[in-house]
């Protein structure tokens, strides 16, 4: 379960809170922002689009230096804002591997070390069949589950989609075989050849192929129907009691103070509102239901917990 804010509640929290008086200095100083992964990534983009919104609508009238610090699955860039403990002068942005990597590897992190500011997009999954497949719901797929052997497949052993293939065979009572499959692009084959029944895939991913037709997405595996996607009911919705996406947020090191992240939450509310944080969600197939403050943590919690019980059934991790 998501805990979403309404506009009421949320002008009230920040309203509560003296802002002005508390931080009339803020900020002062130029804002480092630090991306734990290379270049040219969903990571890497996803945060240069938030900085250049930042810029443009001058929302931080102090400099931003934007690094890339990769190594490590994140590791490496995580752990230097990590070690920035009480300021309020770094950020980085969340994914996948903020959340899976601690559960892994041995990290010196894990979300709770850092300041939670905003949920900004979900990056979750579409159960796609074949358009052919004479499938069109997710009750017939189980029912066609339930009655001879599926195939399953998703790129990884361990990533997002092997944790929304096993969530929802938990959901539903099934069993399935689950095969990785090297990338997105061998994904879409192995649906296209026939070799697999069904595959969890990102929607970018699998856009071109449901815009032509080719493919039928069954289920969205966020808490919400995807604001790009609209006309995809949930797995929940249609009775799957689970959700499940990777979040695309940002977070300041832990410590920083209330006022401080109360300021950044008003300022991403900001954000959001722009054509071009808009037409970042659209090109990148994201879902836009922002989380706020303490609700994006509370998000954080749940969704850790929800990884590590999948990667632990499956023996990816101890």
């Amino acid at each position: 379960m998501k805990y979403v804010f309404g506009a009421a509640a949320v002008a009230l929290a920040l309203t509560a809170t003296p802002i002005a008086l508390a931080n009339e200095s803020y900020p002062s100083e130029p804002l480092n922002y630090v991306i734990a992964f290379g270049p040219g990534g969903g990571n890497d983009l996803m945060s240069r689009t938030l900085v250049g919104i930042l810029n443009q609508y001058d929302l931080y009238d102090r400099d931003i230096s934007v690094e890339n610090r990769d190594g490590g699955s994140g590791a490496v860039g995580f752990s230097y804002v990590k070690r920035q403990k009480g300021s309020p002068y770094f950020a980085t942005s969340t994914s996948g591997n903020f959340l899976a990597t601690p559960l892994v590897s041995n990290t010196d992190w894990t979300y709770a070390d850092f300041t939670p500011v905003a949920l900004l997009a979900s990056d979750a999954m579409f159960l796609v069949v074949s358009s052919d497949s004479g499938i069109e719901t997710v009750d017939q797929f189980v029912s066609a589950a339930k009655d001879g052997r599926v195939i399953v497949g998703g790129t990884g052993t361990a990533g997002p989609e092997r944790v929304v293939a096993s969530l929802f065979a938990n959901a539903a009572g099934i069993s399935f075989d689950y095969v990785p499959i090297g990338s997105g692009g061998e994904l879409v084959t192995s649906l296209t050849s026939g070799s697999v029944s069904a595959i969890v895939a990102n929607p970018s991913e699998v856009s071109g192929q449901i815009a032509a037709g080719n493919f039928r997405a069954l289920a969205f595996s966020d808490a919400e129907r995807s604001t790009v996607y609209p006309e995809i009911p949930t797995f929940r919705e249609q009775g799957y009691d689970f959700d499940f996406s990777l979040p695309r947020g940002m977070v300041l090191p832990g410590g920083v103070d209330a006022e401080i992240q109360a300021w950044w939450v008003k300022t991403l509310q900001e954000v959001v509102k722009t054509p071009e944080w808009q037409d970042y969600l659209k090109t990148n197939s994201m879902s836009g239901n922002p989380i706020w403050g303490a609700a994006f943590g509370a998000y954080l919690k749940e969704t850790s917990a929800e990884f590590e019980t999948v990667l632990r059934e499956i023996g990816a991790t101890q």
